[in-house]
């Protein structure tokens, strides 16, 4: 997240000169550390309308917008450059809300969850029932993400999310304590399948974030093109015998969000080799991601690279 604001001719001379690196992390860490502050002065909404305002107007100046674009670009090859500019915009704006809205998490999902989630459940899940098995529970970077965990928690099943440590320790511990505030357990990312299987086999629901690139993956397409995806929630939910959840999170206005609980992705009953089933299961979560995507386009937070470099951008007329 850090890396969002700062330019790249900067994030290179710090990656070489400790000092400058430290020095870049004080100032971060103390920048969001004081937006947490003002946030927590006013109402949820009006700090994450606040902070869409703003990163609706400063964030298509930063560095990180190249890669916002080029993403919309290969993803939406019909809409015009008019268009994209406009998403472009719209996402720096949810991504404003989103930072502001960390401060707020504990009032989202915990405080006032009843009257600012609406919970929508399709199919007959097991993991809803009493003393039901548990789940594995996968979203994708729309609306704030961060809801979902805590949407999972407040329905009384426990769970554990994987989260990837941010470089800056300022920032990072700014953001645990922040999701501290979901009420779920909290595991890194490096080495994380190991206690992910003892949670499992504890009775506790997993959650994950899946829809970016991974550098050890397989190539799913992913918007017509291949993508490095996870196979890891097809795996464990086979594994395990888990029913594989997505969990799709809408932004209703201001900090009221519905959250979507959808019918578990099975492969199909004609597959029957294990590496096959994993990856038609990883095909279908992200077809279905793509599908959301679609239809809010704006509430994708898409700042970091999806494809290969060399993807061409098609050609718009």
């Amino acid at each position: 997240m850090p890396k969002v604001f700062v330019a790249n001719f900067l994030r290179k001379r710090a990656d070489n000169s400790p000092r400058l690196l430290r020095l870049l992390w004080a100032i971060e860490g103390g920048l969001l550390g004081a937006l947490g502050v003002l946030s927590r002065r006013v109402s949820p909404d009006r700090a994450s309308a606040t902070g869409r305002r703003l990163l609706r107007v400063l964030g298509p100046r930063l560095a990180k917008t190249r890669i916002i674009r080029r993403n919309l670009q290969i993803a939406f090859p019909e809409k015009s450059e008019s268009e994209i500019e406009r998403l472009v915009r719209d996402v720096w704006g949810n991504l404003g809300s989103i930072l502001v809205e960390y401060a707020h998490l504990g009032i989202i999902c915990n405080r006032e969850a009843a009257s600012r989630l609406e919970i929508e459940r399709r199919g007959d899940s097991e993991v809803f029932k009493k003393a039901g098995k548990p789940a594995i529970f996968i979203a994708a970077h729309l609306a704030n993400w961060e809801i979902a965990p805590g949407a999972v928690v407040w329905q009384g099943i426990p769970l554990t999310g994987i989260y990837t440590p941010i470089q800056n320790p300022r920032i990072d511990r700014i953001l645990y304590r922040a999701r501290a505030e979901l009420n779920c357990g909290m595991v890194k990312r490096e080495g994380a399948a190991r206690q992910l299987i003892k949670e499992l086999k504890k009775g506790v629901s997993v959650g994950l974030i899946v829809d970016q690139r991974v550098d050890v993956g397989e190539a799913v397409p992913f918007f017509g093109h291949d993508m490095n995806t996870s196979i890891t929630p097809a795996q464990l939910a086979l594994r395990f015998g888990c029913e594989l959840i997505p969990v799709q999170v809408q932004r209703l206005g201001g900090t009221r969000f519905r959250v979507i609980f959808h019918e578990p992705v099975h492969p199909d009953h004609t597959i029957t080799g294990e590496r096959e089933k994993i990856l038609q299961m990883t095909r279908k979560v992200n077809a279905l991601f793509e599908s959301w995507i679609r239809e809010r386009p704006q509430e994708w937070i898409c700042s970091k690279r999806r494809w290969p470099k060399d993807l061409k951008l098609p050609v718009r007329h």
